[in-house]
């Protein structure tokens, strides 16, 4: 059971600091710190922009942008107009970046997006845009020493889950999994376990949580949104 809470973001107990405001699961955090060591020694400076992400809060993220709250953006990071599209195109667009809650690999805290703090001024924020990580980009570089690091099996253990765009999730070039972490959660996603807590029911403590406000749109559709956005990656 335990695990099972694990997967689906409801247990933190796994978890270790790794900046004063991110939690990774434990073998996660040293295998980012050996990495970044290396990374240190090509004159790079890696960062985590989002580790650890629980339920509630993938929640949140996906109801915002299903009620324009929060912005959708294209391939291109430009926000799209809801007025053009019906619930169920929204759907798809919400789920090219944004994980259905309990489904996230954030909520294992075995997966990073990451950036490279010495291609960018002191106070610059990353959007974790495809753009920063393309040719033309400040995480150019970056991109291309972890690829190769990654070509080989030679980069502590991390990979990139979503290097290929498979219909599904689109590809993200700043997010990594600690694999042998990760696989200890990957297999645990379950509707029958999913749909009782995006309906807003307590789950296993005895916890409630808000509601998806798209329900009745993913509900008809669960097993193949499941199957392109979560068991295809």
């Amino acid at each position: 059971m335990q695990r099972s809470m694990i997967a689906f973001g409801l247990s933190t107990e796994h978890l270790v600091s790794i900046t004063p405001d991110l939690r990774a699961e434990g073998e996660t955090a040293g295998a980012f710190q050996a990495l970044g060591r290396r990374a240190a020694e090509r004159g790079l400076d890696l960062r985590v922009a989002s580790a650890f992400r629980d339920y509630d809060r993938q929640v949140r993220i996906i109801n915002d942008k299903w009620t324009g709250a929060r912005p959708v953006t294209d391939g291109q990071g430009r926000p799209l107009d809801r007025a053009q599209y019906d619930d169920d195109e929204w759907l798809h667009l919400i789920l090219r970046f944004s994980a259905l809650p309990g489904t996230s690999r954030h909520h294992w805290g075995t997966d990073l997006d990451i950036w490279d703090a010495s291609a960018v001024h002191a106070d610059y924020r990353p959007l974790l845009s495809p753009s920063e990580y393309a040719p033309s980009g400040p995480f150019f570089e970056m991109t291309c020493w972890l690829d190769d690091l990654m070509a080989t099996d030679d980069a502590e253990g991390f990979y990139k889950p979503y290097a290929v765009d498979r219909g599904g999730i689109a590809p993200e070039a700043w997010h990594v999994s600690y694999r042998p972490a990760a696989l200890n959660y990957q297999d645990r996603v379950s509707t029958e376990f999913l749909i009782p807590l995006w309906r807003g029911e307590p789950d296993a403590c005895g916890k409630g949580h808000e509601p998806l406000a798209m329900l009745e749109v993913i509900e008809p559709q669960v097993d193949r949104l499941m199957e392109r956005y979560v068991t295809a990656t």
